[in-house]
């Protein structure tokens, strides 16, 4: 899982020590991004009708042509953390990668939800964790979009 954030206003994540802030850069940013790469595991109650489908050794529920609904949540890990700028200096095209620990939180977990019909479902997820530790502003990551079913 990626979770990107594009600061604005020529900002960029500067990890202080005790804590993480965005600060401006004097010059301008062509593109600014944070992202933070997770591998978590998904639970999900699945709702909805289903048909039995029986084999010589194995039976399947298959949910073809019927809507689904999932409710539940993820756990897992923060992989690492990185930064992207882009910006001109004296005339030349700048492009910094830093990669650093940026005070992130290491465990990640929270809700999440989808409904779908055959294969093709929306998602909604909330992280219950903050992405920085010991911010005085709380951030969390919120993320809605398609999920894809691989029967």
């Amino acid at each position: 899982q990626f979770n990107g954030l594009k600061p604005t206003d020529n900002r960029f994540y500067v990890d202080t020590g005790e804590q993480t802030e965005l600060q401006t850069y004097p010059l301008n940013f062509d593109k600014s991004k944070f992202r933070m790469d997770n591998l978590v595991v998904p639970i999900h109650f699945e709702l909805g009708p289903s048909k039995k489908e029986e084999h010589d050794d194995y039976f399947r529920y298959k949910t073809e042509n019927q809507i689904k609904i999932g409710l539940g949540g993820y756990a897992g890990i923060n992989l690492g953390s990185r930064q992207k700028l882009k910006f001109e200096e004296d005339g030349e095209d700048q492009k910094l990668k830093l990669k650093a620990d940026y005070n992130t939180n290491k465990f990640i977990y929270g809700l999440s939800a989808y409904i779908g019909w055959q294969g093709v479902a929306v998602y909604a997820k909330y992280d219950l964790n903050t992405i920085f530790k010991n911010n005085p502003i709380e951030q969390r990551n919120v993320s809605l979009g398609l999920r894809f079913d691989l029967d």
